[in-house]
């Protein structure tokens, strides 16, 4: 097997040279409860400063405004001791990146202090191509105490369409190339060689000058404060909070799984066009098993790779069980990710599109079928949420079950070339719980402190002119807990004659959103384009068109996955998908049906045949129709 497809290994099977020392401490040294806690809440500070230090430096909206990226602090050998907030998923692979790195660059090139290796390689570690990730390892009295790193997502790193997102690639060859760990800082100094590779091959070098310095300035910080940390309490003391800290993470999630049921849970996702011109639906499986404290998350049923939407076990698949894990079972815990990948496994086939193999195309494996295997891993484990009477509250239906990616490129408003990737998608709708509705335009499950930008940003750095961006009517799955909903928008092009637009999405032919114990799926998304509109006519009336039955123009209903141009006038749209609802709709509160309708949540033809609540012209909920309607429904179901 080729050492560019690596397997996750225990430390001590790491064949490490012995020119890095690693710095050790014994099993058996102390901390006092109080100087742990101490000490672990300064490390998860450090993180957040780490968090704020991109978003400060970093001139992409990627970063800056929708917060997709994420950070670590981790233990000489690369298990996780403190993640951020930022994109989970990008957890699953980072770890992997630090252990190849010790294996095969701790003898030629080296590994020294001031030292930071770049990575974008998804089988070593990346989501895919996008996500640039920077490790940088800490020493201590000349040995190896600790790893830190980053992982930002760029807008373009090569690759045969612009954004990177290659929805005309048939393998990785037509893609972004991606890059083993490279040696690009070396004793404190950015490597002019390497960056100017680096940067050759992207669209936007900019943007990606910029983000490597976030990265650089980023990690600075935390070896700064950690120093501080360790001249205060000591490099020993510092060392076994770390290790202590993902032990204990993995006692509280052993603890928790023991609580649960054992059992076997599943479920299929389908992720629609595998690449511009493909028409097929290709299944996600996942078999979760759960004996004991363990869990085991096997794949193994999952289509054949395919296209551009595969991803590698090491990473996409990995993180989006991972990203299920921690807000599903380990809301409470802390996320010391070391300890916690301990409690479970990631299986599947080789060849499949969540084990791909090299060269498959993988630059839609993130936001593709690493989603889906999310989604799987969202339902299954709140599946078995729903075994006990007080965890069955952590469970969460379907949220924002696909990704709509959105490239425009041309000229902006100012003359000057841009390229940029949309971030609305961030609005998606939050699953149903098992005691309430889900969060409208709620987020990601795995972003937490994702974001989408404002309108008013986009308007102002891109050439874009928003007609609307809403929340949209029945998006949210039907339930007694009704999901949330997720978002729509349209907009023009502005101060600029055409734009280049590159969309790759899925979803379209199903909902990635499910329900859960009765509730309904979402919505599914959406995109289209109306030609030749009347919409710059409507403008000199004063006029904003809030939907496009209020347009004049040619509309077309474009693929997942496509390219276009826009020109001046033509009005492009999409929606994203909702959150999945609880239980039966037949059993919500009529009145609770009634006020969706009012505000504009839930349309009247749904409310009547999917919840059977009927309501009389004043707003206020008929019973005595309402219950005969309720009657009826039942019986067609019976029938």
């Amino acid at each position: 097997m080729s050492k560019f497809v690596f397997t996750l290994k225990e430390n001590s099977e790491l064949k490490i040279s012995d020119q890095t020392p690693i710095y050790k401490i014994d099993d058996n040294y102390k901390v006092d409860p109080i100087t742990y806690q101490v000490i672990f809440h300064k490390l998860w500070q450090i993180a957040d400063e780490q968090e704020k230090t991109i978003q400060k430096i970093s001139g992409s909206p990627i970063a800056t405004d929708a917060h997709d990226f994420n950070v670590m602090i981790s233990n000489s050998y690369g298990d996780i001791v403190v993640l951020g907030t930022g994109v989970v998923m990008l957890g699953g692979g980072m770890d992997s990146m630090v252990k190849w790195i010790l294996e095969n660059r701790s003898e030629n090139p080296g590994i020294h202090d001031g030292d930071v290796f770049l990575c974008n390689d998804p089988w070593i570690g990346a989501l895919h191509q996008n996500d640039m990730a920077m490790m940088a390892p800490i020493f201590v009295d000349g040995k190896l105490f600790a790893w830190t790193g980053s992982t930002i997502h760029q807008v373009d790193v090569g690759g045969v369409n612009p954004g990177s997102f290659c929805i005309d690639a048939n393998d990785l060859y037509a893609e972004g190339q991606p890059w083993p760990p490279i040696k690009i800082v070396k004793n404190g100094e950015i490597q002019s060689d390497v960056e100017d590779l680096w940067m050759r091959q992207t669209r936007a070098p900019a943007l990606l000058a910029i983000d490597l310095r976030a990265h650089i300035a980023s990690i600075n910080v935390v070896k700064s404060r950690l120093m501080q940390l360790i001249d205060r309490y000591g490099a020993d003391t510092v060392k076994a909070v770390m290790e202590k800290s993902m032990d204990y993470a993995e006692l509280r999630l052993r603890n928790r799984l023991r609580e649960l049921p054992n059992g076997t849970f599943r479920h299929i996702d389908y992720h629609d066009v595998s690449q511009k011109g493909d028409r097929g639906i290709y299944k996600i499986a996942l078999t979760m098993i759960k004996e004991d404290d363990q869990l085991v998350f096997d794949y193994s049923e999952t289509d054949l790779q395919t296209g551009i939407i595969n991803a590698p076990l090491i990473s996409g698949t990995s993180g989006a069980v991972l990203q299920a894990v921690l807000q599903l079972l380990c809301n409470d815990i802390p996320w010391s990710v070391g300890g916690i990948k301990r409690v479970f496994k990631v299986e599947a086939k080789p060849g499949t599109i969540l084990s791909a193999e090299h060269p498959a195309g993988v630059s839609m494996g993130a936001t593709g079928s690493a989603w889906l295997a999310g989604n799987c891993a969202n339902i299954t484990i709140s599946k078995l949420l729903m075994g006990h009477s007080e965890h069955k509250e952590r469970l969460v239906a379907g949220t924002a079950g696909s990704w709509v990616t959105v490239n425009p490129m041309g000229l902006d408003q100012y003359g000057n070339p841009f390229l940029t990737m949309i971030m609305d998608s961030m609005a998606g709708g939050f699953g149903a719980r098992s005691f309430a509705d889900g969060v409208d335009t709620g987020g990601l499950l795995c972003t937490p402190s994702g974001q989408y930008p404002n309108v008013e940003s986009n308007e102002l750095f891109f050439p874009i002119l928003y007609l609307y961006r809403r929340e949209k009517i029945d998006s949210g799955g039907p339930g007694k807990y009704r999901g949330g909903m997720g978002v729509e928008l349209s907009w023009v092009p502005h101060d600029t004659e055409q734009l280049l637009l590159t969309v790759s999405s899925f979803g379209s032919s199903v909902p990635n959103s499910a329900g859960i114990t009765g509730g309904y799926p979402s919505n599914t998304s959406l995109v289209n384009i109306i030609r030749q509109t009347n919409v710059l006519e409507l403008f000199k009336e004063s006029k904003i068109p809030q939907d496009f039955s209020n347009l004049q123009g040619k509309l077309e209903v474009l693929p997942p996955k496509t390219d276009l141009i826009q020109q001046k006038g033509d009005a492009f749209y999409y929606c994203v998908q909702g959150g999945g609802g609880y239980g039966d709709p037949l059993e919500r509160d009529p009145n609770k049906v009634a006020e969706d309708v009012l505000n504009g949540k839930v349309s009247n033809k749904v409310a009547k045949e999917v919840y059977g609540v009927i309501i009389n012209d004043t707003g206020e909920v008929n019973e005595n129709k309402t219950h005969m309607q309720r009657e009826r429904i039942r019986k067609e179901r019976l029938a």
